[in-house]
């Protein structure tokens, strides 16, 4: 994937990036579908995401994103009671609930979800929200992010336990273990790298079918014991 571009601003406004998500919404490959908003609610949002991804959740509050949106403080009071009212809905902005596209083998919806986590930590997330959740910054916010990630893990583990229940994975693969492999290596990449490309993500994709797919040991054993069941 792309490292993010350099952003060109207007004076008193924040200019929006580029926001896929960890979990997506029902637009076409995934695709997130945004809610409807103000054109000022897009803007105090988009705001509040530029802080949160370069400068972490506790630098998000009412004060820095009216100095970066160029929206009064009192406007953006009517319209989020406080901070964390204010983070939960950037966050709430750029995900939804996960839809895998229709038609794709499994290991294509396997090779989806991973790339889905390496937009959701970059675009998302980014090094100010991937730096708040790992020292705990903001508890509510690192509660937050817990939120979104439980219907991207239900998806993962849905095609992990259709992979190995249709012979696809190997019988004795970690579900969890599995989870955190595809998680942690976006996590590692950006933090190491800034950016996490396609190549690498199809690097990760690769390792993890080799520790999935069954060795001809693991075939052969369960084609004896459909013999024998028959």
């Amino acid at each position: 994937m792309r490292s993010t571009p350099g952003r060109t601003s207007t004076p008193g406004k924040s200019s929006p990036r580029s926001r896929p998500a960890m979990a997506t919404g029902t637009g076409s490959e995934g695709e997130h579908v945004p809610l409807r908003r103000s054109a000022k609610e897009q803007q105090i949002v988009a705001a509040a995401l530029d802080i949160l991804r370069d400068r972490g959740p506790a630098a998000v509050n009412i004060e820095s994103v009216s100095a970066a949106s160029g929206i009064a403080k009192s406007t953006i009071y009517r319209r989020f009671s406080n901070r964390d009212e204010l983070i939960a809905s950037a966050v709430d902005s750029v995900t939804a609930a996960p839809v895998v596209p229709p038609g794709l083998d499994i290991e294509d919806e396997l090779r989806w979800a991973v790339r889905r986590c390496r937009d959701g930590v970059e675009h998302v997330l980014g090094l100010g929200g991937v730096t708040g959740v790992l020292v705990d910054q903001d508890p509510h916010f690192s509660a937050t992010i817990r939120s979104m990630l439980v219907p991207w893990i239900a998806l993962v583990r849905d095609i992990l336990v259709r992979g190995i229940t249709s012979g696809r994975f190997r019988r004795d693969v970690d579900v969890d273990v599995a989870l955190n492999f595809i998680l942690g290596a976006s996590l590692g990449e950006f933090i190491r790298a800034g950016t996490a490309s396609d190549e690498w993500t199809d690097r990760v994709v690769r390792m993890l079918l080799l520790l999935l797919r069954p060795s001809a040991d693991d075939r052969d054993e369960s084609d004896g014991d459909v013999t024998r069941s028959v």
